[in-house]
């Protein structure tokens, strides 16, 4: 991206996350939530937040063990440096380039097996993002709602074949789209050197890449215990916040029953990447919102929904130290792999 474009985009999430948090805020009555606050037990709020951070440590704990799958070795300090220096990109900065990149490109410093560390991330994040869906799905399934005066239905109005067809046709429509714009590039003098520069540098990569992604693909296939494991701890690392989140809200009296917390807030935090805000901030509050309404709970909602972006934002602060001081790089050249294990 030019700069212009690219501080136009930034200025437009960022002008998006301003709005959104604003009218959030003014629409809920600023005045009410600070009450709310105000007769929230500190004790069970500090509690919350410990849960919040334990659940980043044990976060830390599974990319650790998938970096060692791939025999990377990096130690807990930097890991988890390098993790709260994700998290201050992914909810203070407007930048194109999420938490997960930066993470993925720091590591690289860290350790001679580039490739491996890197994709230690994208594998991380995979596993993630299927347990947070997997989460919400087996909480609406199998965790029961008890009498708790809520319950949550789906419309009959969706229809899943119809929506299969639209999101198929949407994705036939993206690589024809596609397709076109690389025949107008290929057709076109002016275009087709560069269109040809990109394949050709592309074509290398990928032919250097490949063998070693494949190598890396089949090694975490080779050990579906440390991915069970992985998936065990993926799961304990997103639980630990949402319950103390669901503390919060029966500390203020909200008349929701747990199992929607462990559907609403995995939810929550699928949209809040979608990256039209800085760290979600206001879309997010929002979703919250209406997915508690669904089941008939409004009460002091809006305060929950804050409560989480504020310990979102105290845990950021660490990312900031962090960013400002250069702790995430390493003090000296990485050492080789077999070097340690010796």
């Amino acid at each position: 991206m030019s700069k212009k474009s690219k501080h136009l985009s930034h200025l437009i999430r960022i002008a998006v996350a301003i709005i959104a948090f604003l009218y959030f805020v003014v629409k809920n009555d600023p005045k009410a939530i600070i009450k709310d606050f105000s007769s929230l037990n500190i004790f069970i709020f500090l509690f919350a937040f410990l849960l919040f951070v334990g659940g980043n440590l044990v976060f830390v704990l599974r990319w650790l063990l998938l970096l060692r799958t791939q025999k990377v070795y990096i130690s807990y300090w930097p890991a988890l440096k390098l993790h709260l220096l994700g998290l201050f990109y992914n909810n203070c900065l407007p930048g194109s380039v999420g938490g997960d990149l930066l993470r993925a490109w720091y590591v690289t410093k860290h350790t001679e097996k580039k490739l491996e560390a890197a994709m230690s991330v994208f594998v991380d994040r995979v596993i993630g993002l299927i347990c947070t869906v997997a989460m919400a799905f087996l909480a609406y399934w199998l965790i029961p709602s008890g009498d708790s005066g809520t319950k949550l239905t789906f419309g009959s109005k969706f229809n899943f074949v119809s929506f299969s067809i639209k999101l198929l046709l949407g994705i036939a429509a993206m690589v024809l789209l596609g397709l076109a714009v690389i025949a107008v590039m290929y057709y076109s003098r002016k275009l087709r050197p560069i269109l040809l520069k990109y394949v050709f540098i592309l074509g290398i990569k990928w032919k250097l890449w490949l063998s070693r992604i494949v190598t890396a693909v089949k090694l975490y296939c080779s050990r579906p215990f440390i991915i069970l494991i992985a998936v065990i701890l993926s799961f304990i690392c997103q639980a630990m916040p949402i319950y103390g989140l669901y503390l919060v809200g029966k500390d203020l009296g909200i008349a929701a029953h747990i199992k929607y917390y462990f559907i609403f807030f995995p939810l929550s935090w699928i949209i809040g990447v979608i990256p039209i805000s800085v760290g979600g901030a206001g879309v997010m509050e929002f979703g919250i919102q209406g997915m508690f309404k669904v089941i008939g709970v409004s009460y002091r909602i809006p305060t929950l929904a804050l409560a989480q972006r504020i310990m979102w934002l105290i845990i950021s602060v660490p990312g900031v130290i962090i960013h400002l001081t250069g702790k995430h790089l390493p003090s000296e050249a990485p050492l080789e792999a077999e070097n340690i294990e010796q």
